[in-house]
């Protein structure tokens, strides 16, 4: 008997959604919603049938009600999205580049070693010990600090000069 009255809650769920469907985009274009239509479009339907079964006569009518959950729910959803986006640190340029300029290494042939020697021949000691330290031994700039004595931002100027140096040599 349980059974048969969830499926018959579920039978009259399905024309409240099927009479509020045009409900459900209108509040999507209240909410300014153009990317992920289709995720934000099932967190208003959950938001429906939410209402659909707290809702109590008594307090008003259904309309606004439902209409409110969903925008309630959707709100929530985008604020949740846009922190997840916020929290998310996408790989610096600089070590997807790294990633590449090895691969290309491992598989170059041996004149790679002949490259390095002749960058190395237009660089002083220490600028090749920064670019060794971050590159091949890949170290945080944090890390080198104390051993170069300088802050974050000036051994990322510092590398960013020699970068320089080296591709205008190059050319």
């Amino acid at each position: 008997m349980h059974r048969s009255q969830g499926a018959k809650e579920m039978d009259d769920f399905e024309e409240v959604l099927e009479q509020y469907n045009p409900m459900i985009y209108s509040v999507l274009r209240k909410a300014r919603i153009y990317k992920n239509r289709e995720h934000f479009c099932q967190v208003a339907r959950i938001a429906l049938w939410q209402a659909w079964q707290h809702f109590d006569p008594a307090k008003g009518s259904f309309a606004p009600y439902a209409q409110r959950m969903m925008l309630t729910s959707l709100y929530t959803a985008m604020r949740k999205d846009n922190q997840y986006s916020e929290r998310q640190i996408p790989y610096e340029n600089d070590k997807l580049t790294l990633v590449a300029q090895y691969t290309d290494v491992k598989n170059m042939p041996s004149n790679a070693a002949a490259t390095l020697e002749t960058v190395a021949e237009f660089l002083t000691e220490d600028e090749f010990e920064l670019l060794k330290d971050l590159y091949y031994h890949q170290y945080k700039y944090e890390e080198l600090t104390h051993k170069y004595n300088a802050s974050v931002d000036a051994l990322k100027k510092r590398r960013a000069r020699i970068l320089k140096k080296i591709r205008m040599k190059l050319n």
